[in-house]
């Protein structure tokens, strides 16, 4: 089967969409477009017409999503069922998952992107794909009951827009006010004394906070380096998750097939420009809640801290590499700088190692990163406290993250030791 993958991959499309349009009706009945662009068939493109937030659209509502500010989710359509945001997307939705992800409070994440039908996403090597206008990618947050059974009772909290219009990407957060449908939270949203039980069987209390509309370009902005008076280059927004590394692994299909995400946006025709040598393809680390870190050598510690330091921390904490000349993360002229592709060998400081904190700072922290002593490296303890003078990310979580505080813990302690000098 694998070996004939483009029907395969056409059968598979063409069953996804008449799941989602509710049937098996003919494409003479219904506008389907071709089984082999199935993918981003989105039923219509963006007209630049300006929409209307209660359009009676037989598909998604994209001139809404292209030109409103709707005060309901339900009112964009990009779901079957406007009550369940975690699956079954309109026509043309496609859902994807990533190998290592961004925490946020233990919440388990629905992420789908839909792409205007006749448009194509394309790829890049290192940073997030490039994703045309008009595109729209969903993501859902709920929080499990318990995080060793992610497929039982859960919460669901919010669903964030990302609206890539033409002059530019918008966010936008929809807070579940009811089982229903989502409203428009532009102010943000604080939930008080949600609970989990994590991997280790530990309950957590914590609140929890749906960001400000606002807020999102902090995390998603890089920013220009102004080199004087007139230089007047703006922050570029940009998506966080969707880059190739992240995308490149298996994920199962309504159906149940099993196939890698990036061949099969390619073979759907939603890709383009994958290397005819997909091997060469970078393949970021797995890591999650069921990672067994004590079992991890030191290569495979290294790689997994690689990959979670990259997607929680260098959207902010990243300068030159891959962006654009004069841009850097928000937080770039840190000094500690934390690419995926930046290599650890080559500059040790740019990971904390014996870096003095610029940010603040804490007594008996005197270095961000020591290595082989992460009980006082203050990365380590940023990572650890939920104070808001301290911690990191800055924003997104409300509790700590153990699993992955554990990673890094043991990913500094088997680090190279190294004597940092002294704090005068």
């Amino acid at each position: 089967m694998r070996n004939n993958k483009n029907p395969m991959i056409a059968a598979l499309m063409a069953s996804m969409l008449m799941a989602a349009c509710g049937g098996g009706g003919s494409s003479s009945d219904d506008g389907d477009s071709p089984a082999s662009t199935a993918l981003n068939a989105g039923a219509g493109a963006p007209s630049g017409a300006k929409g209307s937030c209660d359009a009676q659209t037989r598909g998604v509502n994209w001139d809404a999503l292209m030109t409103e500010v709707c005060p309901n989710l339900s009112d964009y359509k990009l779901f079957t069922d406007a009550s369940d945001p975690t699956a079954g997307p309109t026509r043309g939705g496609v859902p994807y998952d990533l190998s290592t992800a961004l925490f946020s409070d233990y919440t388990t994440k629905y992420r789908f992107v839909f792409v205007p039908e006749g448009k194509t996403v394309s790829f890049d090597e290192s940073e997030a794909l490039d994703f045309p206008v008009g595109t729209v990618i969903t993501k859902t947050f709920a929080l499990p009951a318990n995080t060793a059974m992610r497929d039982g009772d859960e919460l669901v909290i919010e669903t964030r827009l990302l609206i890539h219009r033409t002059d530019g990407w918008m966010a936008l957060p929809y807070y579940w006010s009811s089982e229903t449908d989502a409203t428009l939270a532009i102010a943000g949203k604080r939930l008080t004394d949600l609970s989990t039980i994590n991997n280790q069987g530990q309950t957590l209390t914590f609140d929890y906070a749906v960001p400000k509309a606002a807020d999102c370009t902090s995390c998603h902005s890089i920013v220009p380096n102004l080199t004087g008076p007139d230089d007047q280059r703006e922050q570029i927004f940009l998506p966080i998750g969707p880059k190739a590394r992240y995308l490149n692994k298996d994920f199962t299909y309504p159906d149940g097939t099993v196939y890698n995400q990036l061949q099969y946006w390619a073979e759907g025709e939603l890709l383009s420009g994958l290397p005819a040598d997909f091997n060469s393809v970078e393949k970021a680390a797995v890591f999650n809640d069921e990672t067994n870190v004590a079992s991890l050598s030191d290569s495979e510690l290294n790689d997994k801290a690689r990959a979670y330091l990259d997607i929680n921390c260098a959207h902010c904490h990243r300068a030159d590499l891959t962006l654009p000349e004069g841009y850097a993360g928000a937080a770039g002229s840190s000094g500690v700088q934390l690419e995926y592709n930046r290599r650890y060998v080559d500059a040790p400081g740019k990971f904390g190692v014996c870096k003095d904190p610029v940010a603040g700072g804490k007594d008996g922290y005197p270095y961000d990163v020591i290595p082989g002593n992460a009980d006082e490296s203050y990365l380590q303890f940023r990572i650890e406290t939920t104070d808001s003078r301290h911690k990191m990310p800055e924003l997104g979580r409300s509790t700590v993250h153990q699993e992955g505080a554990l990673l890094i813990r043991s990913w500094i302690n088997q680090l190279p030791r190294a004597s940092c000098s002294p704090v005068p």
